[in-house]
């Protein structure tokens, strides 16, 4: 007893969809018949079919996207395009993506049946003929139906005219028929779970790709976490110089309020002008050395800001690996999904196999093929748990990395700030009057203006030789 083979049908048009589905179901097939790709995408991924008639015209595919999917899910079922009219690229696109065939449909379809018949009837035709009896077997048994046969002999003498026996037979044939049906089945589906092992056998070299790329990606981490020392380390040298400017300026305000009080109360006529051109280029130096100042704090500044992009850059790339690996461990959940539908079906049949002979034997301890396929399955399955805890893992990390990049930004925003605030007071520095020769009304005395003035004088050249080192 042959197994009704199933075919799968998925033509846009409804009328020639029924006309199919009309002339195969006539033929004695089992059909599912389907006018969107996603509905029969579905159906495969819980059915086997034997057979794939798609229609080239499908709407909303392009350039043999459904046959690609449906081939991924059920890598072995042969597909056969169905085409208004043949044209060689598309004869030879579909000979190079593996279809069985191209066939164009009009209004006679009996040629589409017989090379379906073909194309489904090759391994019954094999059956037959390996089953066919020899001579002497044929020989043998019409000597029997010749006893049979023979009025003369009576019914008491024919010891298989027995009812018993008839049914006997004919359960035995039923069974028989089961049997084969199902081991065709589990063949086919063995091929279809063989072939899911090699793909998953795949997404595993790939998952091991991904590890070296995490690896490079955890050594670039380091990098950037030493380069981010570096920063840190020079806003701090940065932060103390400022400070250092900062007291600089207050004691030069501090002397220039004193010097502004103390020339209210002393006679206008103190200072000769000598003193006071020497004061002026004195003051000229100093602030010709704040100007530079201000030019390396503008310096620092932008190289802040630069080093500020690049680490930005470096997030979008960890967030673009970060998208990666998501979509990855989604392709896993998926092939997880599948694996493990495949195990629950392979339970199932096992189940139904059991009750229909409880003292046959499993075909999963006789078959040393499907075992190991159950073992590299198992395996398969626990490579898929450590990828995951792996996924997990890393994912943590790049997330606490993230919380601290955010931090060190904040620091460093915090950090431009202050460094405005301390332009913005350096810009707005008021300048010394010297415009009168004679020092203005109430100058002080010669000897106490002079040792008043050269304090702030001396300070700043004592903060500008110990920041001469350091190559600011």
């Amino acid at each position: 007893m042959n197994l009704v083979k199933k075919i799968l049908i998925v033509h846009g048009d409804a009328k020639m969809k029924r006309r199919l589905v009309l002339m195969l179901a006539d033929a004695g097939y089992d059909l599912r018949a389907f006018i969107q790709p996603d509905a029969a995408l579905e159906t495969a991924r819980v059915e086997w079919f034997d057979l794939a008639l798609i229609d080239a015209q499908l709407s909303g595919t392009q350039d043999f996207e459904f046959v690609e999917s449906l081939k991924k899910i059920q890598p072995t079922v042969p597909v056969v395009l169905v085409v208004p009219q043949l044209e060689l690229p598309l004869i030879v696109k579909g000979i190079r993506m593996g279809l069985s065939d191209v066939l164009p449909i009009g209004h006679d379809l009996r040629p589409l049946l017989r090379r379906v018949n073909s194309l489904l009837r090759v391994a019954t035709t094999a059956t037959s003929e390996d089953e066919s009896l020899s001579p002497t077997e044929l020989a043998e048994a019409e000597a029997v139906l010749q006893v049979l046969g023979n009025p003369e002999i009576g019914q008491s003498s024919d010891p298989f005219n027995t009812p018993d026996l008839r049914q006997e037979l004919m359960r035995g044939a039923k069974e028989r028929a089961m049997l084969e049906s199902k081991s065709g089945r589990l063949e086919h589906e063995k091929a279809a779970l063989e072939a899911e092992l090699k793909t998953l056998l795949s997404q595993n070299a790939d998952a091991l790709r991904l590890q070296t790329e995490f690896a490079e990606l955890r050594t670039q981490r380091e990098m950037a976490s030493a380069a981010q020392s570096l920063i840190d380390q020079k806003a701090r040298a940065l932060a103390e110089a400022r400070s250092e400017l900062a007291r600089e300026r207050t004691a030069l305000e501090e002397e220039r309020r004193k010097l502004t009080t103390s020339s209210q109360s002393v006679s206008p006529f103190a200072k000769s002008p000598d003193e006071l051109a020497k004061e002026r280029a004195e003051l000229d130096a100093l602030r010709s050395r704040l100007a530079n100042e201000e030019a390396r704090l503008r310096d620092e500044t932008a190289r802040i800001q630069h080093e500020n992009t690049q680490l930005a850059q470096e997030r979008r790339r960890w967030h673009e690996d970060l998208d990666l690996l998501r979509e990855q461990e989604n392709n896993l959940r998926d092939y997880e999904a599948r694996l493990r539908q495949l195990q629950a079906q392979l339970e199932a049949d096992r189940v139904l196999w059991f009750s229909a002979r409880p003292q046959s034997r499993s075909p999963f301890n006789d078959d040393a093929a499907v075992k190991a396929a159950w073992e590299k399955l198992q395996r398969a399955t626990d490579l898929l748990e450590a990828e995951r805890a792996v996924f997990r893992d890393e994912r943590m990390a790049m997330r606490e990395l993230e919380v601290d990049l955010k931090r060190r930004e904040a620091k460093i925003e915090e950090l431009s700030g202050k460094l405005g605030d301390q332009e913005k007071r350096l810009r707005g520095l008021p300048p010394v009057n010297t415009s009168s020769p004679l020092g203005g009304v109430g100058a002080p005395p010669p000897a106490k203006v002079k040792a008043i003035s050269r304090a702030p004088f001396e300070m700043a050249k004592s903060f500008l030789g110990r920041s001469k080192p350091d190559g600011s």
